[in-house]
């Protein structure tokens, strides 16, 4: 097992390392100096739960605005098709479909 003086890595497993060695400390009888280590080693601690919290919220925001993104590209797609279908049932040129939809002439003749 580690020690205080020892750096850890900054991972999960890194983290779940030195919880145990801070929780395996009887603090009242640790040195002045010691409790100072000890006392840091639990910010250090603290401050990595923090970040890595911090980090995984900000990673699931990013992936929930992509998601939101692709869904709203996807949907517009999906309308730009269907007006292309109904232009298309209604002898609408491919070319003036492409130009009104934004879709290729041959996305149109696929239809």
């Amino acid at each position: 097992m580690a020690t205080l003086l020892e750096p850890f890595p900054y991972s999960k497993e890194g983290l779940a390392e030195m919880k145990a060695v801070l929780d395996s400390y009887d603090v009242d009888s640790l040195s002045k100096e010691e409790r100072r280590r000890y006392e840091n080693s639990v910010n250090v601690y603290r401050t990595n739960l923090c970040v890595m919290d911090a980090a995984k919220e900000e990673g699931r925001e990013e992936g929930r605005q992509e998601g939101l993104e692709e869904g709203f590209e996807k949907g517009r797609q999906e309308v730009r098709l269907a007006n292309a279908r109904s232009m298309k049932a209604e002898g609408v040129t491919n070319a003036v479909i492409s130009k009104i939809t934004g879709l290729s002439e041959d996305e149109i003749a696929a239809l």
